[in-house]
């Protein structure tokens, strides 16, 4: 019956450490891009391009966006807005909802391409929409890349992105708070 009693109170402890576990890790990914919240601080470092097909804006056509040349990209958010800074369009196949955006994870990016699908909307009212994308590196923390699709452009869009730098801040937390749940899961098997 001890042995039971402190089987029980073992799976318990391991249970409570793994809920700790979590509720750190969601309160401490404030800006994790897996919640859609656009990050406070950017980096420049990157040596990525993004442009369109193109950037003549036109109603009800797919346009393909396409992100080239690095292979820490792990995830972008992306947003498509008119004059007034409200979201438009449909984005294609993400890989989460956000209130006025879309989240895409990067599966094997090969360090070429990665391309998503936007849809404008069928309102001949637009004149000019601002794709924002901000992108997510697994060494270096995020940038921030926009460019415009325009009904007057004659020109493809060949652009580079604008970035806004600020140290990316990096938080070691989560790392911490899994070695101590595999120390303590250690001990208390041994």
């Amino acid at each position: 019956m001890a042995a039971l009693s402190s089987a029980l109170k073992l799976l318990l402890l391991l249970l409570q450490l793994l809920g700790l576990q979590v509720l750190l890790f969601s309160g401490s990914a404030v800006s994790s891009p897996e919640d859609c919240t656009f990050p406070e601080t950017t980096n420049t470092s990157s040596n990525f391009s993004i442009k369109a097909d193109s950037n003549i804006y036109k109603t009800n056509k797919t346009y393909t966006v396409t992100f080239s040349g690095n292979e820490d990209l792990y995830s972008v958010i992306l947003q498509a807005v008119d004059k007034d800074n409200k979201s438009i369009g449909h984005w294609q196949n993400p890989d989460h909802l956000c209130n006025d955006s879309v989240l895409y994870q990067v599966k094997n990016f090969n360090g070429t391409i990665f391309q998503a699908n936007w849809t404008s909307p069928n309102c001949s009212d637009i004149m000019e929409v601002e794709i924002r994308a901000f992108t997510f590196y697994f060494n270096y923390g995020a940038t921030f890349s926009s460019f415009k699709l325009d009904r007057k452009a004659s020109t493809p869009l060949l652009t580079t992105p604008k970035s806004s730098a600020q140290k990316a801040y990096t938080s070691t937390i989560i790392d911490i708070i899994q070695l101590l749940f595999v120390y303590f899961t250690s001990k208390l098997i041994s």
